[in-house]
Parts: C-alpha cells; structure tokens; sequence
C-alpha cells in the first residue's frame, strides 16, 4: 500500500514551471525563476528576499502556449529563497492560457508529478 505524497491533499495539483518570471508592485521590480504552478499559485526562487504577506503583479511566458500570463500574488510560505504565491486575482484570458499549459504539460507529465496530489 502507497502512502500520499503529502499529508494533506492539495486543492490543485501543481505543474512543473522553470522560467523566468517578474514580480511588479509599487517601484519594485523582482525577477524570479519559477518552480510549479497551478490554478492557486506558483512556486518560485528570488534572489532577494521578499517580506511576508507581499503583494505583487506576476508576469511570465509559459512553455508552449503564446502569450503573457498575467495575475495577482499574495506571498504565502517561504523556505529559504524559496517562496510560494497565492493567486489573488487571475483575468479571463491567463486563466485560459494556463489551462492550456496544463493541457500540454500533462501529456508529458509523469504520474508521481501532475497526476497526483
């Protein structure tokens, strides 16, 4: 018998992502590198740190899809460098481009990644 990758289940599973991305708010600009996303938020790595409970705008191209995906982020968890983004707020038309992400990524997806949460 298998135990659960996680202790908890996720509300959304998440899709691998290594690109770079840009954290907007105010006259701060961040650029980051992405680690996973999903329909609640992304992982990512910064250079610098970011204060806890940050806002940002989020901007990157994802991977065989055209176009900006574009959304609202709330700082959520940190481990290191390494922080995880809600989604606060996502338009039409980045929502539409990450579900075709997701689409295309899930066909190359390895079960023990994407399949499961």
């Amino acid at each position: 018998m298998s135990s659960p990758r996680y202790s908890v289940q996720r509300k959304f599973v998440r899709y691998a992502l290594d690109v770079r991305a840009r954290l907007s708010a105010c006259e701060q600009e961040i650029t980051v590198r992405t680690l996973d996303i999903s329909e609640g938020g992304v992982g990512l790595i910064s250079p610098v740190e970011i204060a806890e409970g940050s806002f940002f705008t989020i901007e990157c191209t994802l991977p065989t899809v055209r176009g900006i995906f574009c959304a609202e982020v709330e700082e959520k968890s940190k481990s290191g460098f390494r922080y995880g983004f809600s989604f606060v707020s996502v338009d039409e038309s980045s929502l539409a481009l990450l579900r075709k992400y997701q689409r295309r990524w899930g066909v190359f997806a390895k079960d023990d990644y994407a399949g499961k949460s």
